[in-house]
């Protein structure tokens, strides 16, 4: 009967302990914002796009990241 009772509050501590929430890793993934890129002629205006490898559908080139500091004036 021991062993039974020894067991099961093995058992609880498991899984309490490996269910526990990880509220940090929510924080940081809300606040990482992606990366856009952009053609630098701007032969779309200011449509931005989120893969880098990616090159401008109109003139070829390839695409430039966006530096948002230059925006926020």
């Amino acid at each position: 009967m021991k062993k039974l009772i020894l067991g099961l509050t093995l058992i609880t501590a498991f899984t309490v302990v490996s269910c526990k929430n990880d509220s940090k890793e929510v924080e940081t993934t809300e606040n990482v914002k992606a990366t856009e890129y952009q053609c630098p002629m701007k032969c779309e205006g200011d449509k931005t796009y989120t893969d880098k490898n990616v090159k401008c559908p109109v003139c070829g080139m390839r695409l430039k990241e966006v530096d948002h500091a230059e925006h926020t004036q």
